[in-house]
């Protein structure tokens, strides 16, 4: 009886936390860019633009097909097109679905499909695999990440690539004199930040995050148990990234390259098996 309990228990949380992840992300539609600069500063288009170019580098045909979950309004799927890849992209919002499509060039539009749908929903029904798999900021609005990832190695073609982007860190702090100034200036980062969008006139929702955000709860991503679930799963690990991403980029920069604090990380593996480089 206990075990039903729990297990009902579990059920409605995990519902509870996709139909928070539905509503906010209808919330966020298309302001959802200009509401995370965190995404577009100068500091994080070039760790994004680097990273790019090393998923490029180790993908073995050129264009690719390339599967992108979680796709939100574009932050991944708009600069792979932009390299010629073709593209299928998923994301559960239809507000989200609309707005990318509005933003696909005329020219890309044979090489560009969108799917508005729930990503676990997606990878139960698709048979396909593909050259790559590219998610950003998606594992931490996910109940059960573990489960999910080792769907998403299954649309991995051997010898393809997974670039996991922008996922909050989960790590022990070391140095509390270092995680102090990480801290205060990250509220002052916070600060300007509520001005700037009470200027702009674009709403915060900081308040309905807290379900939606669901791993957040927890401190994070841990990417030790990520390569642990990679390996399992028949991928090697080539690169872990580990950087502070600050709502702009000059505190970005600070916390990265002066501080040495981190709080985001990004991955890159390859499923072994197929032709190596």
């Amino acid at each position: 009886m206990d075990v039903m309990l729990e297990l009902t228990q579990e059920n409605t949380l995990k519902e509870k936390v996709l139909q928070e992840n539905l509503r906010v992300h209808a919330l966020e539609n298309r302001l959802y860019l200009p509401r995370h600069p965190e995404q577009t500063n100068f500091f994080q288009s070039r760790v994004l633009r680097n990273f790019l170019n090393q998923l490029d580098r180790h993908l073995k045909d050129s264009p690719s097909s390339i599967l992108d979950l979680g796709c939100g309004t574009g932050y991944l799927y708009l600069p792979l097109l932009e390299r010629g890849h073709t593209l299928t992209g998923v994301d559960l919002s239809d507000e989200m679905i609309d707005v990318l499509q509005q933003q696909v060039p005329q020219e890309a539009k044979s090489r560009s499909t969108l799917l508005a749908m729930e990503v676990e929903a997606f990878l139960a029904t698709e048979a396909q695999t593909y050259d790559a798999v590219v998610l950003s900021a998606l594992l931490h609005h996910l109940y059960d990440y573990e489960s999910v990832v080792n769907k998403v190695c299954a649309k991995v073609k051997p010898g393809g690539m997974l670039m996991i982007f922008f996922e909050p860190l989960r790590q022990k702090v070391t140095s509390p004199v270092r995680y102090g100034l990480h801290k205060s200036l990250a509220r002052l980062d916070e600060a300007v930040y509520k001005m700037d969008m009470k200027l702009k006139r674009i709403p915060l929702l900081e308040e309905d995050y807290e379900f939606s955000d669901y791993q957040r709860r927890f401190g994070g991503i841990d990417p030790n148990r990520l390569v642990e679930l990679l390996t399992v799963d028949g991928m090697e690990t080539l690169d872990v990234e580990k950087y502070c991403s600050r709502r702009y980029g000059i505190p970005a920069f600070i916390s990265t390259c002066v501080l040495k604090t981190q709080n985001t990380f990004n991955l890159l593996a390859r499923k072994k098996g197929g032709r190596l480089e």
